[in-house]
């Protein structure tokens, strides 16, 4: 027994000793390994935070690397305690712990910024042309969005104009996306997800498919615009087929045929057609149909507006009497006439207040350097406060007629005439000063005998409870006024495709339509021009900033570093 408890004893001892000599040697293991551990640490650590700032989806594993270098860089602090504390306390380490600091100072001061621009963000738009700021109605329809809208852009990657058209559709979508979350979007190659492509119908390449989701509503496609080469992608479209995929009903509008009108299925570039107007209609969202008023004993009750788009002969009695009846129960119509007298429609036109004589207008102060017969409308002859010209820029006439105001005023001081109380006529756009109607074919001046001189509307707002001599219909108390809304153009040309895209003509008829049935959320969307600013410089402008980009900064550079070494030293 006695032997048994002196054996306990030594065994412990024996045991204590091996725990103690295991120990200094996971010690020593970790001292000479210390140097590793902290370089590999380093480095695991600065791998992990890239990740973990970069790659969203491996930000677990990024963490696990993180905690994993930064145990390795405490193993090798706590086993070299001795040498960090001298190399701490040291000038140098001094220095360098003052640097640290300052480092990590600056990157808190930077993430703290970072963090308040991205949750207060603020968007400047430098471009010259303001290509990437949405217009205001854009931002209104995007600010009334409640439904989640996703956008699904089908396109190939491959082919050059389709990824311009993904370009531009990536640049609107993240700022329709910035303005309410519930935009999204995304982009797809057809080709490598066939299945999504056949899901939401699509069949032609590139196309947008707007959709609700969680809807059961049918998705929408938009395809850009080809015009000759190139693919057009506008805001005016997209935030048009927001509207439609979140159920805005769609609005008819007719054009009438029978008297040599405007074809509104033209679409050839350089012909007199309709076509590219047409197409700008449908891009409003609306529903473009034709209408033969001999064929019909009324005009249909779900015409948004009624377009008479250049008749060359005659519009007959039965006919204008359906349009007044129309007009009279408060219809909207738009007249784009180029010769009222022969076709009758000043006969109709009188009637709401607006005449418009024979011949064109020439106008020596503002039309196009070849031909006065041309006006264009500046900025400064709009009016700037209608809706309709508001947000317009230059427009272009050609062979225009004048538009006059045959409504006989009261006299200054005395109570006006019930014409007018009963129609309001808003000049929209103006010839100059210098301008005149002329009937003579083959003068460009205002030199004929017969000659009206100006200035003279070329389009005419007519906002009317009666036509002229009547008085305006008695209704019950609540019941709402009918009142007749008009817009005449004094020329059909600059809508046609030939002049559709000169200067601002298309925004102008759009606009027209667009006040005219009441949608006044597309009024000011319209397209931007891209500007393409060249930098021009002669030989030594180049050559300085070819060779100050070589050697003066980095020379500069040097000298800084040099006068702060030798301070130092």
């Amino acid at each position: 027994m006695r032997g048994d408890h002196r054996r306990e004893p030594l065994e412990r001892v024996r045991g204590d000793s091996e725990s103690r000599l295991n120990l200094e040697k996971l010690k020593d293991l970790l001292v000479d390994a210390g140097p590793i551990l902290s370089l590999s640490g380093a480095v695991i650590l600065a791998g992990g935070l890239v990740v973990w700032l970069t790659v969203r989806e491996l930000r677990g594993p990024a963490q696990v690397l993180i905690s994993l270098a930064l145990l390795m860089l405490l193993t090798s602090v706590v086993t070299h305690l001795p040498a960090v504390k001298s190399a701490v306390t040291a000038r140098t380490g001094r220095y360098a712990a003052n640097t640290l600091v300052m480092v990590a100072a600056l990157t808190a001061i930077l993430g703290l910024v970072g963090f308040i621009s991205f949750e207060n963000s603020y968007r400047l738009d430098v471009t010259a042309t303001k290509q990437f700021t949405l217009a205001e109605q854009t931002k209104k329809v995007l600010g009334n969005l409640d439904e989640p809208v996703k956008a699904i852009v089908y396109s190939n990657p491959e082919d050059a104009l389709q990824e311009r058209v993904r370009r531009q559709a990536d640049d609107f979508f993240f700022e329709f996306n910035q303005r309410n979350k519930k935009f999204t979007y995304e982009f797809i190659d057809p080709d490598l997800k066939p299945s999504e492509a056949r899901r939401d119908g699509v069949t032609d390449y590139p196309t947008i498919v707007f959709k609700i989701q969680d809807s059961e509503r049918n998705p929408y496609q938009l395809a850009p615009f080809i015009f000759g080469e190139e693919m057009i992608l506008t805001e005016q479209d997209l935030v048009s087929a927001i509207l439609i995929s979140t159920g805005e009903q769609q609005k008819t509008v007719y054009f009438t045929t029978g008297h040599s009108e405007r074809d509104s299925v033209d679409a050839a570039e350089d012909s007199d057609g309709y076509g590219l107007a047409r197409v700008g209609l449908l891009g409003d969202n609306y529903l473009v149909r034709t209408l033969n008023l001999e064929q019909v004993d009324a005009i249909p009750e779900d015409a948004a507006v009624l377009i008479v788009a250049g008749p060359r002969s005659s519009v007959l009695q039965r006919e204008r009497d359906k349009i007044e009846k129309y007009l009279s129960d408060g219809g909207r119509a738009m007249f784009l006439i180029d010769d009222a007298v022969n076709t009758q429609m000043n006969s109709l036109l009188n009637k709401w207040g607006v005449n418009l004589p024979q011949g064109s207008i020439v106008d020596l102060g503002s039309s196009t350097a070849s031909d006065p017969r041309s006006p264009i409308v500046r900025r400064s002859a709009y009016n700037t406060e209608h809706p309709i010209t508001k947000p317009l820029d230059d427009t272009f006439f050609t062979e225009a007629t004048g538009i006059q105001d045959i409504i006989k005023r009261a006299p200054e001081g005395l109570p006006p005439n019930p014409d007018e109380l009963n129609i309001a006529l808003t000049p929209l756009a103006a010839s100059s000063v210098l301008s005149c109607i002329t009937t003579e074919n083959d003068i460009s001046d205002c030199s004929g005998e017969d000659d009206i001189f100006g200035p003279f509307a070329l389009a005419m707002v007519i906002e009317a409870a009666a036509i002229v001599g009547e008085e305006a219909p008695r209704v019950a108390p609540g019941e709402e006024l009918p009142i007749a809304s008009i817009v005449v153009f004094g020329d059909s040309d600059f809508a046609s495709n030939k002049f559709y895209y000169a200067l601002n003509n298309s925004d102008l008829f759009l606009n027209a339509v667009d006040w005219l049935a009441q949608k006044y959320d597309l009024i000011s969307i319209r397209s931007k021009p891209q500007s393409f600013r060249l930098l021009v410089i002669d030989q030594k402008e180049f050559d300085f900033i070819r060779y100050s980009s070589w050697f003066l900064l980095p020379t500069g550079i040097m000298l800084l570093a040099g006068i702060a070494w030798w301070r130092r030293r």
